[in-house]
């Protein structure tokens, strides 16, 4: 054979092996851990749960996470499409974070697997609360008021199989215009009590211990240029038509608040000693989230447990609250998919033996 026919017959089966070693089904699954403060987690183990194709036992495989947070599983033979990946604490006993669980189709195998790691304990750094640490249960957070009821933290799916997209601002937009929106107040030109609303936003403000909101005048909100879109918008109206005492409508691209309406039924709404309760409860909503009936909270359902109502945040709000858009942060920074979605999973499946949400 010929030194040309030889080079060629070699280049061929260097072209070929990638195939034939997929064909066999030697492939890794890997993954990165990162936590809300960027320290590293307690000793953490990750798991791989697969079947074969046609075949009714589980395989299941484990490695440690390095220290750098980064694992790989060796994933052989022909995989059937959905695979489980676990991260969890060596010793369960003294977990320091929530384990995670993520359910992959065996397509994004391919990729690396971010998740962020939900701790425990949340400390809240500032405001009226500094120091309180709040015991964090994610599922409570994802437990509706009722069937087909709201959630305290609200996601968005487009589609099953597709990434959950939670519901909040971009922390860049903050402090957000807060308007009175005079012009389609009823009657034209109302408005709720300037000094009552603002004393009862700075109650929220310092239970967060940070500036969320700022008045601006109603042509501070409106847009420079017929292209520009204002993101960073909330306005205030007058609205007797409301059955109820008030109601905030949220706006945005998907996961992403971009504008925000909160309408009263009466001026005097949020004068007295429900005021700022009543404009507490609609700020809530305002930052993205729904109501609970799993802790006393300004955001509780008042229909469904008025027992837990709270006039001002109460620390369990200001935690789950923190903590939501810490994690949601660190996700958009490192690209990381799972978060919050996965810590519920793992909570309700790997520690209280639940399913999963439906």
């Amino acid at each position: 054979m010929s030194r040309a026919a030889v080079l060629a017959l070699t280049l061929l089966l260097v072209v070929l092996a990638p195939r034939h070693a997929a064909a066999q089904g030697t492939d890794v699954l890997r993954g990165r851990v990162l936590t809300v403060d960027g320290t590293r987690a307690d000793s953490l183990r990750a798991f791989l749960r697969w079947r074969m194709r046609g075949d009714t036992v589980a395989r299941v495989d484990s490695v440690e996470v390095d220290s750098a947070g980064r694992f790989s599983l060796p994933l052989a033979g022909e995989a059937a499409d959905s695979l489980e990946v676990t991260v969890d604490a060596v010793d369960r006993d003294r977990r320091t974070h929530h384990p995670a669980l993520v359910r992959i189709h065996r397509r994004e195998a391919a990729w690396e697997q971010g998740i962020v790691l939900v701790p425990r304990t949340w400390t809240i750094a500032a405001g009226r609360y500094a120091g309180e640490r709040v015991r964090v249960r994610p599922h409570l957070a994802r437990t509706p008021v009722c069937r087909r009821c709201s959630v305290f933290w609200v996601q968005q799916q487009l589609r099953a199989d597709g990434p959950v997209h939670w519901q909040g601002w971009p922390m860049s937009r903050f402090p957000l215009r807060v308007g009175f929106d005079r012009a389609h107040s009823v009657p034209v030109g109302a408005a709720p009590d300037s000094a009552a609303f603002w004393q009862a936003v700075a109650r929220v403000e310092d239970a967060f211990g940070t500036d969320l909101f700022r008045p601006v005048r109603y042509a501070q909100t409106l847009p420079r240029h017929p292209e520009d879109n204002p993101d960073d918008v909330v306005l205030v109206v007058i609205d007797p038509s409301l059955s109820i005492a008030g109601l905030t409508t949220v706006l945005g691209r998907t996961g992403t608040v971009e504008y925000a309406t909160v309408s009263f039924q009466r001026r005097g709404s949020v004068v007295g000693s429900v005021g700022p309760e009543l404009v507490g409860h609609e700020l809530m909503h305002v930052l993205g989230f729904g109501h609970t009936c799993s802790w006393r909270s300004i955001a509780a359902d008042l229909q469904r447990c008025p027992e837990l109502r709270a006039s001002s945040p109460t620390p369990e709000d200001v935690a789950y609250a923190q903590l939501f858009y810490r994690v949601r942060d660190v996700q958009r920074a490192s690209g990381a998919r799972w978060g919050l979605e996965a810590a519920v999973a793992g909570e309700r499946v790997l520690v209280l033996g639940l399913p999963e949400e439906p």
